[in-house]
């Protein structure tokens, strides 16, 4: 076992921080997670962790073969065990999966292409590959991000691609086997805008983060522009109960064609990767502003990105809340991480980093008790 330093949970005080209203500061406790390296025999290129649990870890891996692996943990190990979602032009492959989304009660596994709208769910447990046409079928609508509200049905955040569209439909639920999409009631962010409705459903939805509580119908939506998060609850056909995490919405403004977004300021965050428990929403602060990438759009690269497990992609900072909004803890992690995976029992959270020579690396945190 490679292990990154002796584990140690330091719970270092309280902190002030206004999370969910400015005019609403509470203390919670910080704690510095040390991870330890879990070898696993097969990482090679660029990971995310979609699912963890005591015995089993699912990975996104994006430059492979295949999209998904799962790895299976004994003791200090992992050891790859099966391979799904083959990349290609034949049947049962897809050329690209810019989504994956994960339905853990059934093990079924949902690939997307944005680049031609092919999708299919593979089942973990049996390899059963299908192909879903729900996405072509309604080709008129921009159906950006999605989250499972049961096996065959989606909640789905869209664009309607009309800049004459005044109606807010912001989220559809997208029936799988059928195409039927549903209208939801009831959403907008209370940013203020009040330019063209495009332009709001663009900068929101085409980066949206949307999780779902394991059990409940309720719901932790964001985005990557501005420091922005609300919980919400979904009752038939219309969103209930929403309540504000944070409060940095994106400043944009319609751009030279009247639609697209633009307008930024360089101190704006980039939003945040989220994973959840029946307890907890796990918040992984995004570190970038858009000041950053406007400086690495001019190949100038600031010096926080610079060096293993340090680029763009990974983080440090995890705000905890529950589910009622309420902010509960923050962690610094040590190695930073592209995204997190937390088990059901809230003890053990875990990330991909990178070693000295930019490998990927499987790395596992011991939660504090929250």
């Amino acid at each position: 076992m490679n292990r990154i330093s002796l584990p140690v949970i330091l719970l270092v005080g309280f902190i002030t921080l206004s999370c969910s209203r400015q005019d609403k500061v509470k203390d919670v406790p910080v704690s510095r997670l040390e991870g330890t390296v879990i070898p696993a025999d097969s990482l090679q290129n660029d990971y995310a962790v979609i699912s963890a649990d005591s015995n089993e870890i699912i990975l996104e891996a994006s430059k492979e073969p295949f999209f998904i692996e799962v790895y299976k943990l004994t003791g200090d190990s992992a050891h790859l065990s099966h391979r799904y979602g083959k990349r290609g032009t034949g049947p049962d492959e897809l050329i690209e999966a810019n989504s994956v989304y994960y339905y853990k009660p059934t093990r079924d596994m949902l690939l997307y292409s944005s680049n031609d709208m092919g999708a299919q769910l593979i089942n973990l447990d049996t390899d059963a590959v299908r192909p879903v046409h729900a996405f072509r079928q309604n080709n008129a609508l921009w159906l950006m991000k999605a989250e499972f509200i049961n096996d065959s049905t989606l909640l789905t955040a869209c664009v309607i691609p009309s800049p004459k569209n005044t109606k807010p439909e912001w989220f559809k639920l997208l029936h799988l086997p059928t195409g039927q999409l549903t209208d939801i009631e009831g959403f907008l962010p209370d940013d203020g805008f009040d330019g063209p409705l495009m332009t709001k459903q663009w900068i929101y939805n085409s980066s949206a983060r949307m999780k779902k509580h394991p059990q409940r119908n309720r719901f932790i939506y964001g985005c990557d522009e501005g420091l922005y998060a609300e919980i919400f609850e979904l009752e038939g056909n219309r969103i209930v109960n929403r309540k504000l995490l944070l409060d940095q919405y994106p400043s944009y403004r319609p751009g030279a064609d009247g639609i697209s977004p633009e307008g930024a300021p360089d101190r704006q965050m980039c939003g945040f990767k989220v994973a959840v428990t029946a307890r907890y929403i796990y918040l992984l602060l995004k570190r970038e502003t858009k000041g950053d990438l406007r400086a690495i759009g001019r190949e100038e690269m600031p010096e926080k990105f610079k060096g293993p497990g340090k680029g763009i992609s990974f983080s440090e900072e995890v705000l905890v809340f529950d589910w009622e909004g309420r902010l509960c803890h923050k962690l610094h992690l040590t190695p930073f991480v592209v995204n997190i995976a937390v088990t059901e029992d809230d003890r053990t959270l875990y990330g991909i980093t990178e070693s000295e020579t930019y490998e990927p690396l499987l790395v596992r945190y011991d939660c504090p008790g929250i």
